[in-house]
């Protein structure tokens, strides 16, 4: 369901970004190649969610939960010495 919060800010920002292809008179071929990649990023990005929700419910987050703290101690470490500056 979090998913769902972010869907005001990425329709309002493509909003914006197709109201300035549009005053920058974008050509019959560039809404075209646009019209596509937004089609298939949406269904790419649907079943990339879908396949992650299945797979939470099927398993726990653990594995994921232990593998970003043995990830981001190291990040953090050398974030506060300075190694990562």
């Amino acid at each position: 369901m979090s998913f769902l919060l972010g869907l005001p800010a990425i329709t309002l920002a493509g909003g914006k970004e197709l109201w300035e292809l549009y005053k920058v008179h974008l050509d019959a071929h560039g809404w075209s190649v646009l019209a596509v990649g937004l089609a298939r990023g949406s269904v790419a990005a649907f079943f990339a969610i879908r396949g992650l929700l299945r797979i939470l419910e099927q398993f726990s987050s653990w594995p994921f939960v232990i593998y970003r703290g043995l990830i981001g101690l190291p990040l953090l470490v050398g974030a506060a010495t300075g190694l990562l500056t």
